[in-house]
């Protein structure tokens, strides 16, 4: 069926407008200019068997394919950690369904609540912890900055603390390549939560702290392919932000393959070169225009832009990059032996020096005090800049 809708859209414009109507994330690798990497996953399976796993943000798009590909690694346990009641609901009965009843927990925890977190790491005992729970959309985090602190650098910290104190063996921090060079106040926080994660790495020699940065992924909550589904379906317009903004997109599978694998390389199971405070990047391959996703997407419904679809463009919105970069150039890319795995090598601040900044950010959170906040940030990533004089804060472009 799938390869059926693939040959339509290849033939352009044979497809009904009911062909997309249905489809799961999944689905839509027909949107990417190159076909999805094949991975071989035996390392990632010898990474997980036996182990107790713990997984925050379990309920959203990345740590929900988390949860599906971890549990048919035969864990010893899989608790799932999400403070969205339904999204943890949905994945929970979805694993169940599936037969991992027995190895499944589920906790409705917010990962800002250090005493409940608590209790749940104390109740699984997690071997091995991966942080996918944040807040990610850009223009949400933008207009609500403290919400967007306390989830993304007071939750990361509060998660790679509890780790350290229940002895995990590791952490996979899965961060965005909206923290290289960010112009968004959500990239400023992850490249926090990765500066932390890096100095903790670095810190001591118990619990390993593996990062791992990629981009988009096709199809996930509140990115571009189920908006413009839904535009569309309405007859359109469709609303891209600018002719010239380009983004890297993975599937979701494909990310979280390459997330474990990641994770996995740097198990000692294998031997390649690391860094200390080390951040994996995926190879996302060439990235793509999002006017020409659009239109493909329109001729995927047997239509035509401008004649049938219009599309709108609506200005860059505070924070957005035309380009986003997976690594700075300063930073040497190492090969890891690994199909779509590299390995950076990013600034990093030590953990004394580290510690009174981050207690800055989150205190400014904690109080609402923006202006503390802005300036808080700024002096743990010298490179995000703010444009005062307005409640917005729009951020400094000029590094596009």
């Amino acid at each position: 069926m799938i390869s059926q809708v693939i040959s339509n859209i290849l033939n352009f414009g044979k497809s009904s407008p009911a062909s997309l109507k249905g489809r799961t994330i999944t689905d839509w690798s027909f949107l990417l200019p190159r076909t999805p990497r094949k991975i071989d996953q035996r390392a990632a399976s010898k990474f997980i068997a036996g182990r107790r796993i713990l997984v925050t943000g379990a309920g959203g798009t990345i740590g929900s394919e988390l949860a599906r590909q971890i549990a048919a690694f035969s864990p010893a346990h899989l608790a799932l950690v999400d403070n969205a009641e339904f999204a943890l609901y949905q994945i929970d009965l979805e694993l169940k369904e599936a037969g991992y009843g027995d190895i499944i927990s589920s906790a409705l925890t917010d990962v800002c609540r250090m005493e409940h977190l608590k209790s749940v790491f104390q109740r699984v005992k997690p071997e091995i912890v991966v942080h996918a729970a944040a807040f990610k959309h850009v223009p949400i985090v933008e207009e609500n900055r403290c919400a967007g602190a306390l989830t993304n650098v007071f939750g990361a910290k509060s998660v790679f603390d509890m780790s350290l104190a229940i002895g995990a063996e590791a952490v996979v921090f899965i961060s965005t390549d909206k923290a290289v060079n960010p112009t968004s106040f959500m990239g400023a926080t992850k490249r926090i939560a990765e500066l932390y994660a890096q100095a903790l790495d670095v810190a001591q020699n118990d619990t390993r702290f593996v990062t791992v940065r990629f981009g988009n992924v096709l199809g996930s909550t509140g990115s571009v392919v189920p908006l413009f589904k839904r535009q569309i379906e309405r007859g359109g317009p469709i609303t891209v932000t600018h002719p010239d903004i380009l983004r890297f997109f993975m599937t979701t599978r494909e990310a979280v393959q390459l997330v474990l694998q990641a994770s996995s390389l740097d198990s000692g199971q294998q031997s390649i070169v690391t860094h200390d405070g080390r951040v994996f990047v995926l190879d996302m391959g060439d990235p793509v225009k999002i006017i020409d996703l659009a239109k493909r997407m329109v001729t995927a419904y047997g239509l035509k832009s401008p004649e049938d679809i219009e599309i709108k463009f609506t200005g860059l919105r505070p924070g957005e990059k035309l380009f986003e970069e997976i690594f700075l150039d300063t930073e040497k890319l190492i090969k890891t032996g690994t199909d779509g795995v590299l390995l950076a090598s990013p600034a990093m601040i030590d953990l004394p020096l580290l510690s009174p900044r981050l207690g800055d950010v989150i205190e400014s959170a904690k109080e609402a005090n923006l202006s503390g906040l802005d300036e808080a940030v700024h002096h743990l990533v010298p490179e995000f800049s703010v444009t005062r004089g307005d409640s917005s804060s729009v951020r400094n472009q000029s590094n596009q």
